[in-house]
């Protein structure tokens, strides 16, 4: 039996973001195996100048070769990217290919739900009813989707995956005061309260020490990030190896985001055993049950944040408990594998409609 081809979009695989994170783990899973499938990247970290040249590009290319494809795969989120996407949705009507929208983004309620209004927001509906498929990373996010614009039975939850790391909790040192960040450093992902709270930490525990891993989208905090030098280190942006080894020297991760998806890093950060603190936005109440396999916080308030990141502190044990517990069920949940499959089936499903 041939292979089904498929043309997948999105953010090309250099970019520093969750989206190009999912799409490379499903190539090391071995995505590509099970499919003749082509990649092609719609944008690229950089200027707006470059950003247009590529999603240029991107289409120009895609108009090229989508003949040759049984599927189209779109990513999506809010904002830019919805607004680049459409144009490769409406590409892939208009060839009469089968297409799978798969939404990503945890700020869909404002975009979606408020900033579209109109023609705009007709379009939209349109757009995403025309799909045969459409993936969703969470329940939650299903149900904004089917009241607003699309039939229930189009709709999939397949959350995000990772490759589950070969670890032992027991070897794990939770006695170490030291809290790991992954993400862009901006306002939108809590910086500003991460560093309230790490500021009043350093006073009661002197030996904190927070990592950022993450590049600087807002220059802003560099100041602020210097100005704590002695507690924080700024790691720049890291994956591989130098991300295990801060996963392994982190007993605590934190997300203080405004809002998510279902962010990687999340599920990196309980499949390698770390205590989990994020605010309750997106999947994240999904992710993590609170109390039991990390903290919930509220999202812009330094103070919660602060008392959660105390309370894991001032607790060794606690912080053991919330890391082992999240261990013990990431295994199952997140494993790339399993999203892996999951996508091959929606393939086999839309392509034997």
């Amino acid at each position: 039996m041939a292979k089904i081809k498929v043309l997948m979009l999105g953010p090309d695989r250099s970019v520093k973001g969750g989206v190009s994170g999912v799409v490379n783990n499903l190539y090391d899973a071995g995505l590509d195996k099970y499919v003749e499938l082509r990649y092609i990247g719609t944008m690229v970290d950089g200027s707006k100048a470059r950003k247009l040249v590529r999603a240029a590009r991107a289409y120009l290319t895609a108009l090229i070769c989508i003949n040759h494809y049984d599927i189209v795969h779109v990513h999506v989120s809010a904002d830019a990217s919805y607004y680049r996407k459409s144009f490769f949705i409406k590409m892939a009507l208009r060839h009469h290919k089968k297409l799978v929208i798969h939404q990503h983004g945890g700020d869909i309620k404002r975009f979606y739900g408020h900033d579209l209004k109109g023609r705009s927001h007709s379009k939209m509906v349109s757009l995403f009813n025309q799909s045969d498929a459409f993936i969703v990373l969470a329940p939650n996010f299903k149900d904004f989707f089917k009241h607003l614009i699309i039939s229930d039975n189009k709709i999939s939850v397949i959350g995000n995956g990772i490759k589950i790391p070969d670890i032992d909790a027991k070897s794990k040192d939770y006695d170490l005061n030291n809290i790991l960040f992954l993400g862009r450093i901006c306002k939108d992902k809590g910086i500003g309260e991460l560093l309230d709270a790490i500021d009043k930490l350093s006073v009661k525990y002197p030996d904190v020490h927070l990592y950022l891993g993450g590049f600087f989208e807002d220059e802003s905090f560099k100041t602020r990030v210097n100005n704590l030098s002695s507690n924080i280190t700024a790691c720049g942006w890291i994956d591989g190896e130098a991300k295990e080894e801060l996963f392994d020297k982190c007993p605590i991760f934190v997300l203080p985001s405004y809002y998510e998806g279902m962010p990687l890093s999340v599920a990196e950060s309980m499949a390698h055993g770390c205590a989990t603190i994020a605010t309750n936005v997106g999947s994240l109440d999904q992710m993590i049950d609170d109390g039991h396999t990390g903290l919930l916080v509220r999202a812009k308030d330094s103070e919660d944040l602060y008392k959660a990141l105390d309370t894991v502190i001032g607790d060794p044990e606690l912080r053991k408990s919330l890391g082992r517990a999240a261990l013990s069920i990431a295994r199952d949940r997140y494993d790339i594998i399993k999203m892996r499959n999951s996508i091959l089936q929606i393939y086999k499903d839309v392509i034997n409609e």
